[in-house]
């Protein structure tokens, strides 16, 4: 990357600063003392964030080439002045570039141009001459100016949002379509990244500026070919067109505080392993690539035996749902049909025979690729006769294992309890349709659980979960009835503690309808018996997170449900529509909307995520962006009613439910 000269310090004055020797400066260049003016504001070191961390400009010089001006910053006042005979240069938006506008600055850095160099120089240079002829048409028609492109990176600035981030997908864009008959290896693409701040140019052509520096540190976090912006950015494009997705808080280097940065998720960025990936949020579909078994050193009929194995152990975890499953039959790297494994596989199966005489082990692992962390193993021991006869147990365990870890969570544990496999078959269908995000997965689980009740009178786990769904419901506003379902929730949770269950599905629904009728602390002393019970149950810290930011507890909220997504598997939206509520109730907008936007991508029904989205973007002055949310919700429920909702959820603290009225009102919600 080239380097960017930034300069945050305070430098002297290479003049002096007394009002006559000022008078005297301005006779040499033609200007009177009516050009001089109060301006005690820019000695005050002006900021572009409240964090204090960034400078401005205090008694200094500077000629700004650009502008051909002079501009002097005195203590208390500032000159500006037209210099004879000065340096000639393009005008930034055809006006002088003044002391610390506020620009955004666009820094881009080719990915892999050593590489691309030493492959092959002369196509490269081309490629790079073609390249910068794109940028600098690109940043032109958009009305920006480019400061600089050497080597590999360039820096450009402009005085809106919205024209730095729309030249960078233009430019990718124009790459893309050059690149369309490039092969892969050979294509030239950037990552960007955009920040906003003061921008001055020094005495020596330079151009200063914090902004300048994050905008190629935010530049180097970004995906290949992809366009990361500061939260400051995202804030200033309050254009619901442009679609981002946070990347959290990021502590980037040699910038002493975190920047909130975005990625912009519309251009055809491809993963980046060298970023740390965020932690999921329990909402994307699991998949699992099933190894070659290792069968070094053992006679041939054993491997036979463990290819039948793994068969089985493929063809049980393809009937699980919820689950995307890739048979790695060949050598390591391929699949059955001779491709290449998918590259957004995230876990690993591998599984060996090892003999030692006439015993043998049989073992098997699961591993997350990202990052390396192993989730489950096991081995069984036999002799080799018997090997075969292990060939329905060791598929059982691999299954349940996945079960556990990935699709249902702990639950699994106990549905396995169910001697019935009908009965398991049906609870595992209501799960699953729950899972579903949508009024009609709603109702499809409850129609399932009426039938499990009926032809299972005597399971408590059935009336559990159907009083689990009956809640969710409501606080999902599924539920055209609230209290009725309220109601009914609290018979057939009641009457699977009677029968039994165990699940601690009752204890916790009881506890969140303890928490409605008013009673916060019977509620938590409820919820806190059932961690003694399932203390590695996510549901029982997922249901502790929902009552606690009920009762405005947020901190210990997002705590909980961070443990519950911990332990659950990856598919349970539930939990980070809890934290982004969770977010909402601390006032921290940015997270809580930028949460609620991951939820909607994977469930565009939720209604709680669009509200909290809404509100967040009303909150955080976004207009736009909150009134389209707006508008989609009107669209997705024309019949919802957000104080009938809100009356439904039973948060305690009425001054917080005032305030969400009113920015969800601010989205144009809830006037008619």
């Amino acid at each position: 990357m080239a380097p960017v000269t930034v300069d945050t310090t305070i430098r002297s004055a290479p003049i002096s600063t007394t009002g006559d020797e000022v008078e005297a400066f301005l006779g040499t260049v033609g200007v009177g003392s009516g050009a001089v003016e109060d301006t005690q504001a820019v000695a005050r070191t002006p900021k572009a964030r409240t964090t204090g961390k960034r400078r401005g400009i205090c008694q200094c010089y500077v000629r700004n080439l650009y502008a051909s001006t002079v501009t002097i910053a005195s203590g208390d006042r500032t000159v500006n002045g037209p210099v004879e005979g000065g340096h000639n240069g393009a005008r930034f938006q055809g006006r002088h570039l003044i002391e610390n506008d506020v620009l955004y600055a666009l820094n881009g850095d080719i990915v892999s141009y050593s590489r691309l160099l030493a492959d092959d120089p002369d196509n490269t240079a081309d490629a790079l001459s073609a390249t910068r002829l794109i940028v600098t048409d690109q940043v032109a028609g958009a009305g920006g100016t480019l400061v600089n492109f050497v080597g590999d990176n360039f820096m450009a600035v402009f005085d809106q949002a919205d024209h730095a981030v729309r030249t960078a997908i233009a430019v990718t864009n124009s790459l893309a379509a050059k690149n369309a008959l490039v092969p892969e290896f050979q294509r030239m693409r950037f990552r960007m990244g955009v920040d906003v701040g003061p921008v001055r140019v020094s005495n020596d052509g330079s151009w200063l500026g914090d902004a300048l520096n994050i905008a190629a540190r935010i530049q180097s976090i970004a995906q290949p070919g992809g366009l990361s912006v500061s939260g400051d950015v995202y804030r200033a494009l309050d254009e619901p067109m442009l679609r981002f997705r946070s990347k959290g808080s990021q502590h980037l280097k040699n910038i002493p505080e975190r920047v909130e940065v975005y990625d912009f998720v519309d251009l055809p960025a491809e993963n980046d392993t060298s970023v740390a990936p965020i932690r999921p949020l329990a909402l994307e579909t699991p998949k699992v690539a099933v190894l070659p078994m290792h069968t070094e050193g053992v006679s041939d009929d054993l491997r036979s035996v463990g290819a039948f194995l793994l068969s089985d152990v493929v063809s049980g975890l393809v009937d699980l749902r919820n689950l995307d499953v890739v048979d790695v039959t060949m050598t390591l790297g391929q699949t059955r049909n001779g491709g290449e494994i998918a590259s957004n596989v995230r876990y690993v199966l591998s599984s060996g025979i090892a003999q030692v005489g006439t015993r043998v082990r049989l073992w098997a692992s699961a591993m997350e690729v990202t990052t390396q962390n192993a989730l489950w193993a096991q081995k069984w021991d036999t002799d080799v006769e018997s090997l075969l006869d292990m060939a329905d147990e060791f598929a059982e365990e691999i299954v349940r294992a996945f079960e556990i870890e990935l699709i249902v969570g702990e639950p699994a544990r106990f549905l396995h309890e169910i001697a019935d496999p009908r009965s398991i078959a049906m609870v595992y269908e209501s799960w699953y349709h729950l899972t579903a995000g949508t009024v009609s997965g709603w109702n499809q689980s409850r129609r399932i659980n009426e039938e499990l009740k009926s032809e299972f009178p005597d399971s408590g786990l059935g009336h559990s979960l159907a009083g689990f769904t009956d809640w969710l419901g409501v606080g999902q506003g599924f539920a055209k009835n609230p209290e009725e379902s309220l109601s009914s929730a609290r018979v057939d949770v009641t009457r699977g503690i009677e029968l039994g269950d165990e699940s601690g599905l009752g204890t916790m629904v009881l506890a969140a309808i303890t928490l409605a009728e008013g009673d916060a602390d019977g509620a938590l002393t409820q919820i806190s018996s059932t961690r003694v019970v399932r203390p590695t149950c996510d549901l029982t810290w997922g249901v502790e997170a929902s009552i606690r930011r009920y009762l405005g507890q947020w901190e210990e909220a997002i705590e909980l449900v961070d443990r519950a997504m911990g332990l659950s598997p990856v598919n349970k939206p539930w939990y980070p529509t809890v934290l982004a509520a969770s977010y909402y109730v601390g006032e921290r907008f940015e997270q809580a909307a930028a949460v609620a936007e991951e939820v909607l991508e994977h469930q565009p029904q939720n209604i709680e995520a669009l509200l909290v989205l809404a509100a967040s973007q009303s909150e955080l002055g976004l207009e736009r962006r909150a009134h389209a949310t707006g508008d989609l919700i009107r669209e997705r429920y024309p019949q919802a009613n957000i104080y009938e909702w809100l009356a439904s959820n039973p948060y305690q603290d009425d001054r917080f439910v005032d305030r969400w009225k009113k920015a969800l009102e601010g989205a144009g919600l809830g006037s008619d």
